[in-house]
């Protein structure tokens, strides 16, 4: 198969218990909306009594019976003559979600794969950093889990070749575009080279879409979370960047773009920019940086070693926030936090380190270079005063 059997399984199973994540509610309803079938599927699935059936008996499953459970109806519907029957998907749907089901809980309290051993007294066991990790969706509703792909066709114009997504360089031969979203989650990152040339490096907690081939105007691309740009030169095709109500308009550069938050804020490592909201316009030179929102546009001189750490694969706090700090780890490390009372979150770090390192050194740092104490349990980090 070109695509996980269970992915749009797992992500309807966990919008039935209220669960989802931003990315993922993104995902079903990309799904929902790029089929007339798939609306219909989701909403009579919603309906079914074979949800509230397949659920309550969760806590009796037993795996092998379930799989051949999936198999016998597999069977029924490939000797059924009626085509397209609801009636027998919505059954298969439930028993394929009851199997995702208990894979999700026994992954997230065993086999969670960040997760590691460590011989400390101090913390319960260690976190892996990031890893290549990213969802594809195409625009027909087709989606492909990246994290397990080293060298492979996607389709005919879509490789994945040494850890990076890659766009065949084409001429765009009209019509409709295209659009592809690459979804990348807590704890993930990837690479990605567009098909006019134009190289992105994509951070954890981030989304990307873009047209598989530009067209002969404005090549432009939506963002969410962060991204670092390497655009290909091209006078006549301008490239813009859109991100929470911010353009950031380029011929040819280097530059950042953190969306995370309302507060869109570029920084120009290398060329020529020009950023712009509806009432504003500014441009900036190597060095400099953007910062809009809230109906600003506000234009200084960019700390470039640390807007530009992660891209460079380090962790740079400079007068950092404890809450700012936190929230970087936890997209990295896919890890949630717990600060204990007392806890002044406003209160300035300065330290560094890299980034492809377990969890345990960055906070062995922290810790030197603070008055805090950290904890791991699990994929939780207890922050507290010493």
């Amino acid at each position: 198969m070109k695509s996980k059997p269970f992915i749009i399984a797992k992500i309807i199973k966990k919008s039935l218990v209220e669960e989802l994540t931003g990315d993922e509610m993104a995902m079903l309803e990309f799904w929902i909306n790029s089929k007339e079938e798939n609306k219909q599927l989701y909403d009579n699935f919603k309906k079914s009594y074979y949800i509230e059936e397949d659920l309550t008996i969760i806590n009796r499953i037993d795996l092998n019976q379930a799989w051949n459970t999936l198999e016998k109806k597999g069977k029924e519907l490939k000797s059924s003559n009626h085509g397209w029957n609801l009636k027998i998907w919505i059954p298969l749907i439930a028993s394929c979600l009851v199997l995702c089901f208990f894979f999700l809980y026994q992954n997230k309290t065993i086999n969670n794969s960040k997760i590691i051993a460590i011989q400390s007294t101090k913390h319960k066991n260690d976190v892996k950093p990031a890893s290549n990790d990213a969802v594809l969706i195409l625009d027909n509703g087709e989606s492909f889990d990246l994290s397990n792909r080293s060298n492979k066709q996607i389709a005919n114009n879509i490789k994945v070749r040494n850890d990076q997504l890659e766009y065949v360089k084409n001429k765009f031969e009209g019509g409709q575009l295209k659009y592809n979203t690459l979804v990348v989650p807590k704890g993930g990152y990837y690479k990605l080279e567009l098909s006019d040339g134009t190289k992105v490096w994509i951070n954890a907690m981030s989304r990307l879409k873009f047209p598989e081939s530009f067209g002969s105007g404005e090549r432009k691309v939506q963002l969410e979370g962060e991204a670092y740009f390497e655009v290909s030169k091209d006078p006549d095709r301008p490239f813009i960047v859109q991100a929470n109500g911010t353009d950031v308009k380029v011929l040819g550069t280097h530059f950042n773009v953190d969306a995370y938050n309302k507060k869109v804020r570029t920084t120009l490592e290398e060329g020529k920019v020009e950023v712009s909201t509806a009432d504003h316009a500014i441009i900036l030179q190597p060095g400099d940086f953007a910062e809009s929102g809230d109906g600003k546009l506000n234009k200084g001189r960019a700390d470039l070693a640390k807007d530009l750490a992660w891209h460079n694969n380090e962790f740079y706090f400079n007068k950092d926030n404890v809450q700012s700090i936190v929230d970087q780890l936890s997209n990295w490390y896919a890890i949630e936090a717990k600060f204990d009372q007392g806890i002044n979150r406003n209160k300035a770090i300065t330290g560094s380190i890299d980034r492809n390192v377990p969890l345990s050194q960055v906070l062995e740092m922290l810790e030197y270079v603070s008055d805090l104490r950290f904890k791991i349990d699990g994929n939780q980090l207890i922050i507290k005063n010493k």
